[in-house]
């Protein structure tokens, strides 16, 4: 009888946040289907004689088309810079100097990469957490939504979106199926690096958010075990090791945890008495 793995399960895994590439590929999906639907309610007819139409309104509203058609651009260089693209290949592209490309498109790729970079905080998975971040990255089960929505959310109104029109009509995920999220080994290095920057950045860190971290730092070795078993990359040969420690880390944190409260819990009692 085959052996049966100790980390097997019958549930399947969460999808990883997507990537930041991602983010800024649906930003310019997001500003590609503003400017579509802008030039669509502009091509009938019907009202050009009616006493709605301002003298000047059939150039504004191409103004306004040029001006999304602008954002959209401004999008692009956004997500051509997630993907590696030089400064001289975007004017080359545009038909200018790298200099002038540069100058004209940097500040906007500079606001984009602020917060992912510099963050307000971050997620437990030590995604960024920061308002200013175009729909979100990650929002597990319970967590609040942002007002500006999600990721998921704008991938699958935009995968509906297109799959009204014809030619994408029997496509399940036009727009999200090809969009990449980050791998479990990305996850993986993230969340240590989350733990680790706590230590860092803060003096005196709560010990059960901490163990929190390592705790989801060994959850998702035991995904990479997992997808291993199915057929997935071999794995580090540190990990099983490192998995060990990670469990035995948030344990120690939870202790230190549950002895401070007991602490804690007997001062408050003393100074009752004692008042």
């Amino acid at each position: 009888m085959a052996e049966t793995s100790s980390y097997a399960d019958t549930t399947s895994d969460l999808p990883h946040p997507y990537t930041s590439a991602a983010l800024a590929r649906l930003m310019l999906s997001d500003a590609h289907r503003d400017v579509a639907e802008s030039a669509l309610n502009r091509i009938g007819t019907e009202d050009d004689s009616s006493g709605m139409v301002a003298p000047g309104d059939f150039v504004r509203e191409a103004a306004d088309l040029i001006s999304l058609a602008e954002h959209a651009q401004r999008q692009a260089v956004i997500y051509e810079r997630e993907r590696g693209t030089s400064w001289e290949e975007l004017g080359e592209a545009l038909g200018i100097s790298r200099q002038s490309a540069h100058a004209k498109f940097a500040e906007y790729v500079k606001a984009w990469r602020e917060p992912l970079d510099r963050p307000e905080r971050r997620h437990l998975d030590g995604t960024p957490d920061d308002r200013r971040v175009p729909y979100g990255f990650r929002y597990a089960p319970g967590s609040a939504v942002p007002a500006n929505g999600s990721a998921e959310k704008t991938a699958h109104d935009l995968d509906a979106w297109m799959r009204r029109h014809e030619n994408w009509a029997e496509q399940e995920h036009p727009v999200s199926g090809a969009l990449p999220r980050h791998s479990t080994m990305e996850m993986v290095l993230l969340v240590g690096d989350a733990a680790h920057r706590m230590r860092m950045d803060q003096l005196m860190p709560d010990p059960q958010a901490e163990a929190d971290l390592w705790d989801l730092r060994a959850d998702l070795q035991e995904q990479l075990i997992r997808e291993s078993e199915r057929g997935g990359d071999p794995l580090p040969p540190t990990l099983h090791q490192s998995l060990t420690s990670d469990r035995a880390r948030a344990e120690a944190l939870r202790a230190t945890s549950r002895r401070s409260a007991a602490w804690d819990e007997t001062a408050n009692r003393t100074l009752v008495e004692e008042s």
